[in-house]
């Protein structure tokens, strides 16, 4: 792996998924939203995070298993209840 590549995945692995502010984590939510058991739903985001890297990197489109769509979906979802919730009405 290049220096470059390198530092791009550390960036992504840095990403913090939580929101500190939330009483209920995205690792919570992934769980209970997809019945999977604490070390499933870490594996499945380290994966995520592996997909990332490679969607950036290669030369060549890449498809998601069904495991890491169901995170990318679920982080789509906390994203956007985030914004709406945060914005003065």
């Amino acid at each position: 792996m290049l220096d470059k590549q390198q530092q791009l995945y550390q960036r992504i692995c840095d990403y913090e998924l939580d929101d500190p502010s939330h009483e209920f984590g995205f690792l919570a939510h992934l769980m209970g939203a997809n019945g999977w058991s604490r070390s499933f739903a870490l594996r499945a985001i380290e994966e995520y995070r592996k997909f990332v890297f490679l969607a950036l990197v290669a030369d060549h489109p890449v498809t998601p298993s069904d495991q890491v769509d169901q995170v990318w979906h679920l982080l789509r979802k906390s994203s956007i209840r985030s914004t709406m919730t945060s914005r003065p009405l």
